[in-house]
């Protein structure tokens, strides 16, 4: 690199012997000495720049979740390097799966994730507003930052950035988003920047985005049920061990469905299975309408499906399995392009509200078999109702 540039971005290490040698024929001792000093100085820098880039890329390799991948770039980043006060991440994410997996995390992981906040440091982009961003020539973008950068890339920033450098993110050949840093000082992020080690870290990045969001999918589907996209049981399990724990510390009360669709079999039987995977799926749908963040539905088997919801009393659970037993017989089912049917579910509820009425029985067994039999009188009853376990 010619060392009239400035080394402000991950500089390569300048062939300082030349100019050194060029100092001594051309000029004295003095000037000899001021130019070795000025590139030990030099080379002093770039070796702390690199030893923070290979702590970066550690902490990027080894994240263990989408969320502590971000929270590396976002946090790390810049405690690292102090110039740099603020780092995103842009990515093309046209069905927002990103978004959902970082905002909507599981909580199953064995691996605790780190307790802040990356929210703000995803920023989603269409491929057309990535591809204005670097002009088609998909090399890093340095200089000034401008306020309408600051505000398409750095939202949530609450001052004034002075520049930037935008590191293009290829995967496969493709642009699937930005790496995207910022200084307050106006000089740091200079536009004849050497960017050796940035696009370094732009190829890192990729491939670790790539392999964080990669791991999110096993992760996430492993957990979920693939055919209605709910919770499957094995998340519900784990959901109900930690909210038995919550409630055994608390008292709140705990109320949990199960719910099941009347005569199914009839429906494969006369539609055909495809049918069938179409009233499971409609099914989930309408039963999570209106579920708060903190509860949780799940694909218990078959045509089965449970629901847990915390802070809630036998009453208020009453009224919410009869809304969603009204909601489901309510509606019209599209089958077909011109076929509609009818299909209606019942609900057996528990609620657990007292320490003592469980006595010698795990919560959480008490807990299913009270549903279970509920579940079972509601179907004795004709179907299509909710029955309610007592208190007693």
């Amino acid at each position: 690199m010619p060392v009239d540039r400035k080394p402000t971005v991950f500089p390569t290490i300048p062939r300082g012997a030349r100019r050194l040698r060029a100092a001594l024929f051309a000029g004295t001792t003095q000037d000899a000495d001021a130019e070795n000093a000025r590139l030990r100085h030099q080379l002093l820098q770039n070796e702390r720049i690199w030893a923070g880039f290979r702590r970066l890329e550690v902490s990027l390799i080894g994240a263990h979740s989408l969320h502590d991948f971000v929270a590396a770039l976002a946090c790390d980043f810049p405690r690292i390097f102090s110039k740099v006060d603020c780092v995103t991440l842009a990515c093309f994410d046209p069905e927002y799966e990103i978004s959902r997996m970082l905002s909507a995390p599981l909580e199953s992981e064995t691996v605790p994730r780190r307790t802040v906040d990356v929210s703000d440091s995803l920023i989603t982009l269409t491929q057309e507003s990535l591809r204005r961003l670097f002009g088609g020539s998909h090399r890093p973008r340095l200089g000034l930052c401008t306020p309408e950068i600051q505000a398409q890339l750095f939202p949530a920033y609450p001052q004034p950035l002075g520049s930037i450098a935008l590191a293009p993110l290829m995967l496969r050949g493709q642009l699937i988003g930005t790496l995207n840093q910022a200084s307050l000082d106006p000089r740091h992020f200079a536009a004849d920047t050497a960017t050796d080690l940035l696009d370094h870290l732009a190829a890192v990045t990729s491939m670790c985005l790539d392999n964080a969001v990669s791991r999110e999918r096993l992760r996430w589907y492993g957990l979920m049920d693939p055919l209605t996209g709910v919770a499957n049981r094995r998340l519900f399990d784990h959901r109900l061990g930690d909210e038995i724990e919550r409630w055994l510390r608390r008292g709140e009360p705990l109320t949990y469905m199960l719910v099941d669709i009347d005569h199914f079999k009839r429906v494969n039987d006369k539609y055909g299975h495809h049918v069938g995977d179409q009233v499971l799926r409609q099914v989930a749908e309408l039963l999570g309408h209106d579920l708060r963040g903190a509860d949780i539905l799940a694909r218990y088997g078959g045509e089965e499906f449970s629901l847990l919801l915390p802070n809630t009393t036998r009453a208020q659970a009453a009224a919410i399995a009869q809304r969603i037993c009204d909601r489901v017989a309510a509606h019209s089912f599209q089958v077909t392009d011109d076929r509609q049917l009818s299909v209606s579910i019942s609900i057996g509820v528990a609620c657990l509200d007292k320490r003592e009425q469980v006595a010698d029985q795990t919560p959480s067994i008490w807990l299913f078999d009270q549903a279970d039999k509920s579940l079972y009188a509601a179907k004795q009853a004709g179907r299509n109702r909710v029955v309610v376990a007592t208190s007693d």
